[in-house]
């Protein structure tokens, strides 16, 4: 387990959640950033500011999964068919929709949301990047 985890999801918790800035999907470039200095989602920050402007950024570039690859990808952190590890990258599917997560020491996602920090088995991870 990566050791800056525990500290970064209590973190998370504790942040407000901001559209286009500490969001679901941002989360994991703050995570990324937290490990390694870099944060591969600088250029979606202050891109949009409600539900509404995301969707319209999703649509521009692809879907949730599409953009979180190229991110990764960007940034050289894997993608993996293996079962996931503490502080692996995800996107989730569930019902309509796709969120940003992190794998957690418990096996359960942290997904930062409107509500706080949702820390679930649900969902179905569609793609899972290695980020250390």
């Amino acid at each position: 387990m990566p050791p800056e985890l525990v500290p970064f999801l209590r973190w998370l918790a504790r942040e407000p959640f901001a559209w286009g800035q500490l969001d679901c999907l941002l989360a994991l470039g703050s995570w990324w950033e937290a490990l390694h200095g870099v944060d591969p989602a600088a250029h979606l920050r202050g891109t949009y500011h409600d539900e509404r402007s995301c969707a319209a950024v999703l649509a521009a570039h692809g879907h949730a999964p599409r953009i979180v690859a190229g991110i990764a990808r960007n940034v050289g952190a894997p993608l993996t068919r293996e079962p996931p590890r503490p502080g692996d990258a995800a996107v989730l599917r569930f019902p309509g929709t796709w969120y940003g997560a992190i794998r957690t020491p418990s096996g359960r996602w942290a997904i930062k949301s409107g509500e706080g920090l949702l820390v679930t088995r649900a969902g179905r991870p569609v793609a899972v990047w290695r980020t250390t």
